[in-house]
């Protein structure tokens, strides 16, 4: 017999399941019956099917076993016997099983068993080889067959998953299973073109129809022993049985008289996203996920905007930012990821944590565990007596096995390597962490001689994750782990884990945002059953550190719905005082963050042939309210415009009913009896739906008030005449693909002299701005410079309420400019201002950089100050701090959004810029560079100059920074 291990196997249409399974022998003919499915095995041949009803769901399937010197065939066996037993599970009830064991004539037996349980829509299947000698086992496949279906349907495909989030989920029909990369254990150098696709999914997998939804899923319902995947064959012809079907376990050797598997299942399933939402939740019987008490986490991450400069000053300022403007929100953690080096927080972490405490946040962290970098290869670990090299995994030949980072990965069957991992883990428990992102898990997979030689690489992962797990739950308070490049299963140890690759990494002809949507609407049936939360990487509403390359508006906000619907974290990974204003509205839209805070992920409504066959992205996703109600996703992926039809069954709603339904991007509602609703998108363009039974105000689309008008292009300008003079609080800018306009200004004409109104580097194709109500008849976009090809934008113009916050110029010093790159080091530049209004929402200043050869030491800084009565700076109020990254080659406007208010007109403040980490070059090669006039254009200030940091202070002689500062105060006369 073999040891009780796990279950898995099959799930049912109309399934009774309150019946236990009959089984019946006639000979060497053994049938069990269970609801709707029959498992039948011939005793004679050691084959057996499995039928859905009439419908032949695996045929002739036989079990395999691959030993070190030979293989084993149910089929080939010399004697078969079969076993019917009770049976009681403390997880999943009562049931029965049967057990089929095939002897060969060494003696060697190969058993098989499959578990029915009574109130359980599914089957499960494990298998065990023994001998009186000793068996060295690398492969053990319970299921093999040379056909799969799921009887009628006229448009079935494939669903796999991946090894680990290096990787894609991906959708193909059964006979053109297209291209994948597919890799498993990555190594240094990995070479992963898109070729064919082999047919191996990993964990589990489904084959079915996309019209009718009938399926079978089969998987891994346990993880303890081995790697766990499936393999399938392309049909030969369209909607036809599938030409191979296995499952099993495989990953180093396995050695005993007695060598078993993991558990198997299989369930077949009237709607196919049922079943895997079922299997999630029979994976969770067996190995119980990690439980996390606390709310979704929502916060800033900053990987995405400040790299490896996130150091703790400019961290610390972040952490106000949030505190000020976003806590209010429900936004809670800070937190650091890849790039992070403790040794940029010189005052320590636990300082900065209780920093971060003290704001009302929580700290989160970043660690690689499982990875050991060349140059610690030597050290000792502290006083173990080993070094890190001895807690290296090895391969056959006894070389340190080389990750594709180029770091070496640890054998946490050593002692020295389980010492590092419990060491490193209570380090950032000491510190403080309330979030650890555990990232490039995978190297804890890899296949190796270990130290322990009974260990594989499933194994390995297991005991490092398990140290981990068990450090943080005996700390005695709440930290959410989250696991990335990590494989699907086991899941266990951490409360979320990432559903795709980095959303800035594109694969194939997908770009990073798509690439992750499709991961996230691939995997939504994880989010509460194998992990709390599902993790959709981050929002990025601009991605300001890419310079010339951030997002356009629809980009980000096709993000924005990826992200909230994806089941876990809304995690803002931009430089939030950055931001332009309109994208910044999306990070304080209520209703989007109570979508992205119920921490449920949307499950598509359709499966495209995503990755494999390169369609898109699925359009349509849906997920339940808590009130009857559902949130719906729509994504048009085209670049065309495309009309959506949403029917009462693809929402799960009755049809007739009468549902006030509000798109929350744009706040607009309206009340609708269901029937069919149609929804069109312009080309690239998203919509978040609710469909609720509470009814509401109706709040429809505003007339665009320059439909029809002229937009006349002059140099460099496009000019709209609305006709006459026309009231309006917001005009919203469309410039098509690439974003050519570069440093624009809008502006209106009043008495024939034209006055601006807000300023920026690149307007994008949806750039909204919002203003104190204001009449104007003739509004101008002028700009400096286009890079590529310029297309003529649209120019639209409403009356209406809006949650852009509204705001305009009130000061500017421009003038024809010139360099100055003397704020790096010791030296500091300061501009100094007064004010016309209390308040300073926004700024702009023409920033650039002079790089030759490598990027500045340090981040560029920036900070507000008020001055005393000497001049000299007394209280600083702001401060913000930009990466060296991807900065332009030529001046470009940066906009800053300090959000200051209760200021003092009678008082007197200045800007400072300063790069103290960054070596002063004299000649400016590799530094920062701001655009100076020497005409003296501000006459309410100076430019000042400092070599010492900032002690003291020399006035630069009739030059004045080019800057702008805005106001939310209503138009002066002129203007209403």
């Amino acid at each position: 017999m073999i040891n009780k291990i796990g279950f898995t196997l099959a799930c049912l249409i109309t399934f009774n399941a309150a019946h236990a399974a009959e089984f019946s022998q006639q000979g060497q003919q053994v049938t069990v019956r269970h609801g709707e499915y029959k498992l039948h095995y011939d005793l004679n041949r050691g084959t057996g099917d499995l039928l859905w009803g009439n419908v032949p769901v695996i045929k002739t399937f036989r079990s395999t076993a691959q030993l070190s010197q030979a293989s084993l065939d149910s089929a080939k066996a010399v004697g078969r016997t079969a076993l019917w037993q009770k049976v009681k599970d403390p997880a999943r009830g009562e049931g029965e099983t049967l057990t089929l064991n095939n002897r060969f004539a060494d003696g060697t037996t190969l058993t098989v068993r499959f578990w029915f349980f009574n109130d359980k829509r599914w089957l499960l299947s494990d298998m065990q080889v023994s001998a009186q000698k000793n068996l060295h086992v690398t492969k053990l496949t319970p299921i093999s067959a040379s056909f799969a279906d799921i009887g009628e349907g006229g448009d079935k495909r494939i669903y796999t998953t991946p090894y680990s989030n290096n990787f894609d989920f991906g959708v193909a029909a059964v006979n053109h299973f297209g291209l994948s990369q597919n890799g498993t254990d990555r190594f240094a150098n990995p070479d992963e073109p898109m070729v064919k696709f082999n047919g191996v999914s990993h964990w589990v997998t489904a084959l079915f129809d996309n019209t009718n939804h009938h399926g079978l899923v089969a998987g891994a319902a346990s993880v303890q022993k081995w790697k766990s995947s499936q393999l399938l064959g392309e049909a030969q012809q369209a909607n036809g049985a599938l030409s191979e079907f296995a499952l099993y376990n495989w990953g180093g050797t396995q050695s005993g008289k007695q060598v078993s598997s993991d558990l198997f299942f299989i369930g077949y399933f009237n709607d196919y996203r049922d079943g895997l939402e079922s299997y999630g939740k029979a994976y969770n019987q067996g190995e119980p996920r990690l439980n996390w008490q606390g709310a979704v986490p929502v916060g800033f991450n900053a990987f995405y905007s400040h790299d490896s400069y996130g150091k703790a000053r400019d961290m610390y300022d972040i952490t106000d930012y949030v505190a000020k403007n976003l806590k209010p929100l429900g936004y809670e953690y800070i937190n650091m990821d890849g790039g992070f080096q403790p040794d940029g927080y010189p005052e320590g972490m636990k300082t900065f944590t209780d920093y971060v405490h003290k704001k009302g946040l929580k700290a989160g962290g970043y660690l690689t565990p499982f990875a050991i970098y060349e140059n610690w290869l030597d050290l000792p670990v502290d006083d173990t007596g080993y070094s890190h090299r001895d807690a290296c995994l090895h391969d056959e030949k006894g070389q340190l096995v080389k990750t594709y980072l180029g770091s070496y990965a640890l054998d946490m069957s050593h002692p020295a390597a389980q010492y590092i991992v419990r060491r490193n883990i209570k380090n950032y428990l000491a510190w403080g962490y309330d979030y650890i992102k555990l990232d490039f898990l995978d190297m804890g997979l890899y296949e190796g001689k270990h130290h322990n030689p009974a260990v594989n690489g499933i194994q390995n992962y297991r005991i490092g994750m398990k140290i981990m797990r068990d450090e943080v739950l005996a700390s005695g308070r709440p930290v959410f782990l989250n696991a990335s490049i990590a494989p699907l299963l086991p899941a266990a140890f951490t409360h979320g884990r990432r559903a795709a690759c980095d959303t800035s990494l594109g694969v194939a002809n997908y770009s990073g945002i798509e690439r992750q949507a499709f991961n996230s609407a691939a995997s939504w049936w994880s989010n509460g059953t194998l992990y709390d939360y599902n993790d959709a990487d981050m929002f990025l509403p601009e991605y300001i550190i890419q310079g010339n390359n951030r997002y356009g508006q629809l980009a980000a906000q096709r993000l924005a719905t990826t992200v909230a619907l994806g089941g876990g974290h809304w995690l803002v990974g931009d430089n939030l005082p950055f931001v332009d204003e309109d994208r910044s509205a999306w990070l304080e839209n209520k209703a989007l963050l109570k979508v992205a805070a119920d921490g449920s992920a949307a499950r598509p409504v359709s499966m495209n042939n995503f990755y494999h066959a390169g369609e898109h992205s699925p359009a349509m996703l849906v997920r339940k309210d808590d009130k009857g109600g559902v949130y719906v996703g729509l994504t048009n992926w085209q670049s065309k415009p495309q009309t959506l039809q949403l029917t009462p069954a693809s929402l799960g709603l009755k049809a007739g009913s009468k549902w006030q339904i509000t798109e929350l991007y744009s706040g607009q509602s309206w009340q609708q009896k269901l029937g069919v609703v149609s929804y069109p998108l312009a080309g690239g363009a998203t919509a978040l739906l609710h469909f609720s039974k509470q009814s509401g105000v109706t709040i429809p689309v505003p007339d665009n008030l320059a439909q029809g008008k002229t937009i006349t292009a002059g140099i460099n300008s496009y000019e709209l005449d609305l006709g006459k003079l026309t009231q309006f609080n917001q005009i919203v800018v469309k410039e098509p693909a690439p974003f050519a306009i570069r440093n624009y200004a809008l502006a209106y004409q009043e008495g024939g002299a034209w006055h601006t109104l807000t300023r920026g580097f690149i307007l994008g194709d949806k750039r909204t701005f919002s203003f104190p109500e204001m009449t104007a008849r003739r509004l101008r976009v002028q700009f400096e410079n286009h890079e590529g090809n310029l297309n003529a934008p649209e120019i639209e113009v409403y009356q209406h309420t809006t949650a852009v916050p509204a705001m305009h110029i009130v000061q500017e010093s421009i003038a024809p400019g010139s360099e100055r790159t003397d704020m790096q080091g010791e030296q500091q530049l300061m501009q100094t201002f007064t004010l016309q209004q209390p308040d300073l929402p926004k700024l702009d200043f023409w920033l650039f950089e002079r790089y030759v050869d490598a990027v500045p030491g340090d981040n560029f800084r920036i900070q507000i100050v008020l001055l005393d009565s000497k001049g000299n700076p007394a209280q600083t109020l702001f401060s913000a701090a930009l990466p060296p990254f991807n900065l332009p080659s030529r001046p470009a406007v940066y906009s800053l959004w300090p959000r200051l208010t209760g200021l003092d007109i009678h008082k007197r403040y200045a800007l400072i810029f300063s790069s103290q980490g960054s070596t002063s070059q004299p000649t400016g090669k590799n530094s920062y560079s701001l655009w100076v006039s020497t005409n003296n254009p501000y006459a309410n200030g100076e430019l000042r100059h400092s070599v010492d940091n900032g002690k003291t202070w020399q006035t630069a002689t009739n030059q004045d920074l080019l800057f702008a500062l805005y106001s939310r105060a209503p138009f002066k006369s002129g203007v209403k």
